[in-house]
């Protein structure tokens, strides 16, 4: 891993402090919300947004880059973050929910630049040993942002004594927002491709009908849209209907962040390994026992569970359908088929985020554990499925060339 390109160090580091923003948003944008919107159902409506901003700026995001460049592309997005850091913590200090939920959608948009950062290390990577220790080494780089967000959620919530609680977080992220535009001068940006003049590849519809991609977008999305219900509803459901205090909360918040990016290690080397499959049921089955937890009780040490399970299952599914993803096209086709692919991750990523406080103000937390086992069970289903019918293509594949 030391040996991997300059590039893929700057561009984890870069993911790292800028996901910073969206930690510190699990945390704290609900219990704005809770404060400042107009009904309690709404709460969460700020952290929804943030989803929301990332799903509508996920094919932006990809068609900039590749007219600009990726190192443009993530220059862009990372100053207008830090105009959304400030705009929120206006909002905040004077008490006004919509142009609060305006920078929150801005701050979910560079989530979209961000998470562009994978795919980014994967073209800086020669060959597949490095390529999974790229995405091992982004992955347990952004364990910095499960300390980082909550820190400056937590810290900023009273930092300055006469502004309303929260500005102080905002400020801090403009700080930690500079420091990653700051590092990202020392990307050196990769020559492009070449490939055939006016060629896009295949239709999109022909790429996404098959297996590899729907099992890809599919465990992405499932796994990204379960996570973001659960941990939506987490922070609100502790403190504002339990009566748990906001350490409790970003503490739970902050093991979570952690289980989604400490099992990269294991991940890497059971993806070298050929276990991509066994990967994906596992990331269910985490799903499936955070359920059983998060129903037997809603003390702290239930929600810690819960949250680390949840973390561990997405990161067996996010890090596993990031590899698959790239078997699914060729490069031609390379940005088209990872818009599309964010675009329908993160789509339902917002549709969970923003029905977490429906669901969790009118059916209780229950009710949100009912729904993502609801959603586990349906996509183990449809993975099975999806993973017979690929290996019954493959072999139709094998038997024509003996033939």
């Amino acid at each position: 891993m030391l040996n991997l390109p300059k590039n893929i160090w700057v561009m984890s580091a870069v993911m790292a402090l800028s996901f910073g923003s969206t930690s510190m948003m699990v945390l704290i944008a609900g219990l704005i919300g809770a404060k400042l919107a107009p009904t309690a159902a709404m709460a969460t409506l700020p952290y929804a947004v943030v989803v929301i901003g990332t799903a509508s700026a996920s094919i932006p995001a990809a068609l900039l880059m590749q007219r600009v460049g990726r190192k443009r592309g993530v220059t862009i997005s990372l100053s207008m973050a830090i105009g959304a850091a400030v705009l929120a913590a206006y909002a905040v200090s004077i008490g006004n929910f919509w142009l609060f939920v305006l920078g929150a959608f801005l701050l979910g948009a560079n989530a979209s630049f961000a998470q562009q950062g994978r795919f980014i290390i994967l073209e800086n990577a020669v060959g597949t040993k490095q390529q999974s220790d790229g995405l091992t080494l982004a992955l347990l780089a952004n364990l910095t942002a499960a300390f980082l967000g909550p820190w400056m959620g937590q810290y900023g919530q009273h930092l300055f004594a006469d502004s309303a609680d929260f500005t102080g977080s905002f400020i801090l992220l403009v700080c930690i927002l500079s420091g990653a535009l700051l590092l990202l001068t020392q990307y050196t940006e990769q020559a492009k491709p070449i490939v055939v003049e006016n060629s896009t590849g295949r239709p999109l519809w022909s790429i996404v009908r098959q297996p590899s991609f729907l099992i890809a977008a599919g465990s992405a999305g499932f796994g990204f849209g379960i996570m973001a219900l659960v941990m939506t509803a987490t922070p609100v459901s502790m403190h504002e209907l339990e009566g748990h205090t906001v350490s409790h909360a970003a503490w739970v918040i902050q093991a979570h962040i952690i289980a989604m990016f400490l099992p990269s290690l294991l991940t890497g080397k059971l993806l070298k390994q050929g276990l991509s499959t066994s990967l994906l049921f596992a990331g269910l089955a985490c799903y499936l026992i955070m359920c059983t937890i998060a129903y037997s009780g809603q003390e702290v040490m239930h929600y810690w569970w819960a949250l680390v399970l949840l973390g561990m299952g997405w990161n067996f599914l996010f890090m596993t359908s990031t590899a698959r993803l790239g078997l699914s096209h060729t490069p031609e086709e390379k940005f088209k088929v990872q818009a599309c692919n964010d675009f329908m991750v993160f789509g339902v990523q917002a549709i969970a985020a923003f029905s977490a406080g429906w669901l969790l103000f009118r059916y209780g937390w229950g009710g949100v554990i009912s729904v993502a086992i609801g959603m586990t069970l349906f996509w183990s289903i449809c993975l099975a499925a999806l993973t017979l019918k690929q290996r019954k293509i493959a072999l139709i594949k094998v038997r024509a060339d003996r033939s």
